[in-house]
């Protein structure tokens, strides 16, 4: 073969391999690059850098044994997994401390209780004949009334005595002492009466309460009788004032000192229904009248014994 024939062929194999080698880098760069219409395949926006194979997730290394890994503050969905760990497992109850139970007051020793069950019915037993006495006395008073035309007065004598006759009633219903809560009920109260201080528990405290509050309240509708009337005032010649067992059943304190306590309410609520003034009380809406809470609290000095 002639040179100028060998160095044609060398020319020839030469293009044709550039030509190859440019057509190959031409396929992949088509692959490389994004369609223009969006359907080409996307570049990964994650770093570039040597990571696990696919569908594998990487695996932390776990620290040396002996040794804490520092980490930094943990997002909140973290937190919330942390919460759950330090919960107890399923099926598993966490022992709680036992409410700590009310202090309940010592209970009145067995032969108190006797003492006072025997002491409540000896006072009703000797309450019922006086009471009974106070009717008709107060049934006496009423005709006095009435022959005098006191008409305001008889009205309201009436009323008073229609009460006595419904503590009569009460009275004569039986009772079992030894139940009664007053005999169970430790003292938690003290007042003075006629120089000499005496103990009771709640339910005689109340017992006094209403004696003045009772006393209050006929004492404005006797107060407001003698006006009407056209009498002097006088609270003392009043026949409830004299009486004042009104709202008593011969319960939880000596009929002494419910009548001291009535007649304390009683010339106060006089005064006020005498001179149609407040002074002393209120009255309600719809007639009631009451003494004012601190001349209450003052009245009766109870001091608390808890």
């Amino acid at each position: 073969m002639k040179p100028a024939q060998l160095f044609n062929s060398a020319i020839f194999l030469l293009v044709i391999s550039v030509s190859a080698a440019a057509h190959a880098q031409g396929g992949q760069g088509k692959k490389s690059d994004p369609s223009p219409h969006g359907k080409g395949p996307q570049t990964d926006k994650r770093a570039q850098t040597p990571g696990p194979d696919k569908g594998r997730k990487a695996e932390k290394p776990a620290p040396a044994p002996g040794r804490v890994a520092r980490t930094s503050p943990a997002p909140a969905p973290q937190q919330r997994q942390q919460v759950k760990a330090s919960a107890p497992p399923r099926g598993r109850t966490v022992a709680r401390p036992a409410p700590v139970a009310a202090a309940r007051p010592v209970p009145v020793p067995a032969a108190v209780q006797s003492q006072r069950a025997r002491a409540e019915q000896q006072r009703a037993a000797q309450y019922r004949p006086r009471l009974d006495q106070q009717v008709r006395l107060g049934q006496q008073r009423s005709a006095q009334l009435q022959q005098q035309r006191h008409l305001a007065q008889y009205r309201a004598q009436q009323q008073y005595l229609a009460q006595l006759r419904a503590q009569q009633l009460r009275l004569q219903t039986a009772r079992n002492y030894s139940n009664d809560p007053y005999v169970r009920a430790v003292p938690t109260y003290r007042y003075a009466y006629s120089g000499y201080n005496r103990e009771t528990n709640q339910y005689g405290a109340d017992v006094l309460r209403q004696a003045v509050n009772d006393g209050y309240q006929e004492g404005v509708r006797f107060g407001q009788a003698d006006r009407q009337d056209g009498l002097s005032p006088n609270f003392q010649n009043n026949y409830a004032y004299q009486d004042a067992n009104y709202g008593y059943a011969g319960n939880y304190v000596d009929q002494s000192d419910y009548n001291y306590y009535f007649r304390q309410g009683f010339q106060r609520g006089y005064t006020d229904g005498y001179y149609s003034r407040s002074q002393y009380g209120t009255t309600s809406s719809n007639g009631s009248s009451s003494i004012l809470g601190n001349l209450l609290t003052t009245i009766l000095g109870l001091v608390s014994l808890r």
